[in-house]
């Protein structure tokens, strides 16, 4: 499996790394065979984005699936928040800042085998603008 970030979803996530400060979030998009297309971030609270009723209510409205969820520069404990039923099969995006402000993603799927773990992706793909010339 794949996670492929599409432009506008990678640009919200680089403004965001900027700020520097904590974010998190769902991913929101289309899976496409063995691909996820994030078109979308929805930047949310912990204590939102763990609801479930939350969930149901932004796929809803926005038209797109809940692929999983985005920590930027987070503690690495936060992680263990989603291991939960609800967040099941989700991928978990962690990204880190690096000195000049580029994203370094991590991401797993979240995963159930007599307890919660993650399973590495394949590939994570950010898509950048196309040059002219």
């Amino acid at each position: 499996m794949e996670l492929v970030i599409l432009q506008e979803a990678r640009k919200e996530l680089q403004l965001r790394a900027r700020s520097a400060r904590p974010a998190q979030g769902y991913l929101l998009g289309r899976q496409t065979g063995p691909g996820l297309f994030v078109e979308k971030v929805m930047p949310l609270t912990w204590n939102e984005l763990l609801k479930p009723e939350t969930l149901v209510m932004v796929e809803q409205n926005q038209g797109l699936e809940v692929l999983g969820v985005f920590s930027l520069n987070s503690r690495p404990e936060s992680r263990k928040r989603l291991f939960r039923p609800l967040f099941s099969g989700k991928i978990f995006l962690s990204l880190t800042t690096r000195p000049r402000g580029e994203i370094k993603p991590r991401a797993g799927v979240i995963e159930f085998d007599r307890k919660f773990f993650f399973q590495p992706l394949s590939r994570i793909i950010l898509e950048v603008e196309a040059e002219d010339g």
